[in-house]
């Protein structure tokens, strides 16, 4: 989570660029101001909490609609941890939930759970006499699958996604970013490439290409890059992903988000 001269800064009070998002509302009713509001299968997140040992915390699982949320401590050395982070104890929460990680190579998969969502999470820590100390809740918007490296035309990808009872993405299900690439060949911007794309409301919009990192402004605008290289399990591989959004200068071509935030 390091700082990216590139992205547009963010809003100060929603995220650090060196240890992420913070907290919105500690009010059940305004859960869904907190991080997460989209999940997918084995994405995970740690818990920053000062003045307690979060050794003698323990936390039970909460399961919605076939979506776990479990904490576990662990040491965090993953590479996206901050160098004066690495090696502490932090409370880490994997979310689990409906996947089809087995029906990647499969042209007609079988239908899997899709979650009735928005659904409210809330995860209490408490003491060894069973006190509780400490809790978090976020909101879950959105669900998302993914075909790991399995690559195809959009057509078959579409087709793959309806067979499981979900959609393919449209840009602002991803990104804040803004679609500004033009036809480089013609200065009437009804020639361009985005001419079709919809993106997110202006409030929540970075403004540019780029994403700006936000709370419900886009799957990859909150969890940013979680390809292999940085959470192996969750089954994200490279860094462009389709969406259902039309090329309008491209007969059968679609607009793709990269992992990144752009599009």
């Amino acid at each position: 989570m390091k700082a990216d001269s590139q992205l547009p800064a963010s809003p100060v009070d929603i995220w650090n660029p060196h240890k992420g998002f913070l907290v919105q509302s500690i009010d059940p009713e305004s859960y869904n101001l907190n991080f997460p509001t989209t999940g997918a299968h084995n994405l995970y997140f740690d818990l920053l909490i000062t003045g307690i040992d979060v050794n003698e915390l323990t936390w039970l699982p909460v399961t919605h609609e076939g979506i776990t949320a479990t904490v576990t401590n662990v040491v965090a050395n993953d590479r996206w941890i901050p160098d004066e982070d690495k090696g502490k104890v932090f409370p880490r929460v994997k979310l689990t939930g409906p996947v089809a990680g087995n029906q990647w190579d499969n042209p007609n998969p079988s239908r899997i759970t899709v979650p009735k969502l928005p659904q409210k999470f809330e995860l209490v820590g408490k003491d060894s006499d069973g006190n509780e100390v400490v809790r978090y809740g976020f909101e879950l918007r959105q669900w998302f699958v993914n075909r790991g490296d399995r690559r195809d035309t959009a057509f078959n990808q579409t087709t793959w996604c309806s067979s499981l009872g979900y959609r393919m993405p449209q840009i602002k299900d991803l990104t804040n970013a803004v679609c500004v690439d033009h036809n480089p060949y013609s200065s009437d911007p009804s020639h361009s490439k985005c001419k079709n794309a919809v993106t997110i409301d202006a409030k929540l919009s970075s403004g540019n290409r780029f994403y700006q990192r936000r709370i419900g402004a886009g799957f990859f605008t909150e969890w940013g890059m979680i390809d292999t290289f940085f959470i192996p399990d969750a089954g994200f591989v490279g860094s462009a992903y389709l969406t259902s959004i039309p090329c309008s200068e491209e007969k059968n071509g679609f607009l793709a988000v990269h992992m990144g935030g752009g599009t």
